[in-house]
């Protein structure tokens, strides 16, 4: 037998004792009350969603912003993307986490052993990772590997500062990039939020190359320019020079200024 919660929630499911139907009335009656104070429930989520990317800045995943929230990351990762209204409860509680990095101690891994990887797709070597990081090339090697699943949140965030300031240079190493590639690791245009353990990563992500050809598909990089892409990140998503892409960008503008 279900235990009566007292609650509208109670009431939404079924139940019909007294306690439940008084809470649903006072629901109902304060709904009413803030409509003809012209406060709605549902708000726009625009300043939630700044919010949310200003915490990334500082160092936080979707995962812990929802753990500091008590919001599903789901929820979260909604609001960090394109929805445009959201309650005023969600938005409040995202919005009193402060601007600081999260806790310290020890947290999940995967964002470090997923950027780490990226990078070597990219060609940057550990050594390059070490030196951008501070982080050593051992540490930075067993992330890599997948041999660790936590990781000081302090490492994870000189790790994180790194991937930031790499991502959209192509590396020096073919070997390095070889050997990302025979592991079947992805780049950083592959992965919608890094730090999410659930996010599966894109599989039609191509690399930068310097050996790949210079002449590109112009429509490809106008669908890309028109999704907010910068000249960089379409150079590695094509696989090719930047000074391609601002070539084949030219290109299409002449062909509109003519027609």
């Amino acid at each position: 037998m279900t235990t009566c919660r007292r609650s509208r929630a109670c009431y939404t499911a079924g139940c019909r004792n007294e306690p439940c139907a008084l809470a649903n009335r006072r629901y109902n009656a304060q709904i009413q009350v803030d409509l003809n104070r012209g406060i709605r429930r549902r708000i726009d989520a625009t300043q939630t969603r700044v919010w949310i990317h200003r915490l990334i800045a500082h160092g936080w995943s979707r995962a812990q912003i929802a753990s500091a929230s008590g919001i599903p990351v789901g929820t979260v990762s909604r609001i960090a993307g394109s929805v445009q209204k959201t309650s005023r409860r969600n938005a409040a509680a995202i919005q009193s986490i402060r601007l600081a990095p999260p806790r310290t101690g020890m947290i999940d891994a995967t964002g470090t052993r997923r950027r780490i990887r990226a990078l070597m797709v990219l060609g940057h070597r550990l050594v390059d990772i070490q030196e951008a990081s501070g982080v050593d090339r051992c540490t930075a090697q067993s992330h890599a590997a997948g041999r660790r699943t936590t990781i000081h949140a302090d490492l994870a965030r000189q790790i994180a500062g790194a991937y930031r300031n790499l991502m959209l240079t192509p590396g020096t190493s073919d070997r390095t990039r070889g050997l990302a590639a025979a592991r079947g690791w992805h780049g950083p245009l592959a992965w919608e939020d890094i730090d999410d353990p659930a996010c599966e990563p894109e599989i039609d992500e191509r690399l930068a190359d310097p050996g790949r050809p210079e002449q590109i598909d112009d429509e490809r990089v106008r669908l890309l320019v028109r999704d907010g892409h910068s000249n960089s990140q379409i150079a590695v998503r094509l696989g090719c020079s930047k000074r391609a892409v601002e070539r084949s960008r030219n290109r299409t503008k002449q062909k509109e200024t003519a027609a």
